[in-house]
């Protein structure tokens, strides 16, 4: 941040420093922002993208409400633990309700879109369309 206490252009690609994110970059075509980030009690950097040319403590508070919901909204959401009996059997100890946040997206519209991380090796990931409300509109393994 610089002296006025505003957002400053920082040096490298694009980032732009901001006190919710840390850094952010600003996507002009699509009109939102990306940032890798710690989110509420997340101690690890999440992938987060919302629309704006900048964010905002509605779409970070919001974001964290989300977070905090997230273990019951999986559990919900009724995704099985694995895409196939085969992944199941080569990762049998994975959970859906312990994985880390890969990346979350808050729309214009105040819903989201959240996927897992599974492992690396493999192609699947969990991912959960949710609305404004919190409530799963659609839960799927993707590739």
């Amino acid at each position: 941040m610089n002296e006025d206490n505003s957002e400053s252009q920082d040096t490298r690609a694009g980032f732009i420093d901001h006190p919710l994110v840390g850094q952010y970059i600003q996507d002009i075509k699509s009109n939102s922002w990306f940032a890798k980030t710690p989110v509420g009690n997340h101690n690890y950097p999440i992938d987060i993208r919302a629309p704006g040319k900048a964010p905002t403590a509605v779409q970070i508070d919001s974001m964290i409400k989300l977070l905090a919901r997230l273990p019951d909204i999986i559990a919900s959401s009724n995704l099985p633990e694995a895409p196939t009996n085969e992944w199941k059997i080569k990762h049998p100890d994975y959970r859906l309700v312990n994985a880390r946040i890969y990346f979350l997206n808050l729309y214009e519209d105040g819903s989201f879109y959240v996927c897992l991380n599974a492992y690396p090796e493999d192609d699947w990931s969990p991912a959960f369309e949710i609305s404004p409300d919190f409530k799963v509109i659609e839960a799927a393994w993707i590739v």
